[in-house]
């Protein structure tokens, strides 16, 4: 069956094989396929020749500018020429080749998804539980699936196989994405938090005979992990910057403004605290969370869901510290550390569902409803086991 999908492959140094893979690509029922040549070997001009020959549209990068930059010049040429007349892209490696069948899978979940009006990312997913797994993917592929679900709520189950359908409307949001290298594959993913995935199973694919993986064991996966840690470590900066500006504040107004008066040290401690407070919520608006929107409702709804939130701390802490000091005993400071830093990773999981929820990018006026209707809806999670939803 024809597919209106388009494929995107970044490919450098490619094994002899890939051709036939593209064959292959065809022959299920795709047509146009993108194959990004990332400044390969000139004694791999043969099989790119062999490509162009198959009908599929070569695009070269005179050096190499990393799997990121090779997505995103495939991306460009699909909003250049195919937007607006396709389901969208689906992103493939040439290293690593799931089977044509696969493909259309992907393919067939993305149409159904534009079909039902939802712009979920389409995933591949790999079982990384059978013995042909190599260790890295296993282990690696673990960990990232529990801090996704740690830190963004989202339960993927594998969120490193780079295997993608993503929708027509959706791709020139992949552009806008800053990460380069292979942390740029965990960037697209983590844009898509809040507007869903659709989960499809896949084979496993090893690498191919003749293939020479690029993909750097520690440097880059210390950049994925950055990656996937950069909004909670700004997050902690803010949030720590905000608790230093609250002291300085505070001795300001009690040794200065309040100086002498009986109730100075209440009066610092309220005026000090919406200061500290009002810089954290602007920090963590657009540092943090890059919540984008230009409703004055919404700013104001999520300012006071903020201050709220940073008011229920307050008195948590307070409540509970008196309680485990009157209970248990032992150092007040002590117990307000623990109860503090408690509160910190709860307060960071509300402010990242609830308070910053509606982070949109730009997006075309005639297209805005669809993707409001997309970003609330439920996205069915596809799976070997029944249908759970995210």
């Amino acid at each position: 069956m024809e597919s209106n999908a388009v494929i995107v492959i970044p490919a450098l140094n490619p094994p002899s094989s890939f051709a036939a893979y593209v064959e292959a690509l065809k022959k299920e029922g795709f047509s146009r396929i993108v194959v990004v040549n990332d400044g390969s070997r000139t004694d791999k001009l043969p099989v790119f020749m062999k490509l162009k020959r198959l009908g599929a549209v070569v695009i070269d990068h005179e050096q190499n500018q990393g799997q990121g930059a090779a997505m995103r010049t495939g991306f460009r040429y699909y909003l250049d020429n195919y937007q607006g007349q396709s389901d969208g892209v689906i992103t493939l490696n040439a290293d690593r080749q799931i089977s044509a069948s696969d493909v259309a899978k992907i393919a067939s979940s993305l149409h159904n998804e534009q079909a039902m009006g939802s712009f979920a990312l389409v995933v591949g997913t790999r079982n990384l539980e059978g013995k042909n797994v190599s260790d890295y993917d296993y282990n690696m592929g673990g960990v990232m699936k529990l801090l996704y679900h740690m830190l963004m709520g989202v339960r993927l189950n594998d969120p490193l196989s780079g295997v993608f359908g993503i929708p027509d409307l959706r791709v020139r949001q992949c552009m806008d994405i800053e990460s380069d290298g292979y942390a740029y594959v965990t960037s697209l993913t983590m844009s898509f938090e809040k507007i869903g995935f659709l989960q499809v199973p896949i084979g496993y694919a090893v690498y191919e005979n003749g293939a020479e993986p690029t993909f750097r064991k520690i440097p880059d996966t210390v950049r994925i992990l950055f990656t996937i840690f950069k909004k909670f470590i700004l997050y902690s900066i803010t949030s720590v910057g905000a608790s230093i500006l609250d002291v300085i504040m505070f001795g300001i107004f009690t040794s200065v403004t309040f100086k002498g008066n009986p109730l100075a040290i209440i009066y610092g401690t309220i005026c000090a605290r919406v200061i500290s407070a009002s810089a954290n919520y602007i920090l963590t608006k657009r540092f943090v969370f890059h919540f984008k929107s230009d409703s004055a409702q919404t700013t104001t709804k999520s300012a006071g869901a903020f201050f709220l939130l940073t008011a229920m701390q307050c008195i948590c802490s307070a409540l509970v510290v008196s309680a485990v000091k009157f209970l248990l005993g032992g150092s007040a400071i002590g117990i307000k550390v623990l109860v503090d830093t408690a509160l910190f990773f709860v307060s960071y999981k509300i402010q990242h569902k609830y308070i910053f929820k509606d982070d949109k990018k730009k997006e075309d006026p005639a297209d805005g409803e669809k993707v409001k209707e997309a970003a609330n809806s439920s996205v069915m999670l596809v799976d070997a086991e029944p249908e759970q939803e995210l």
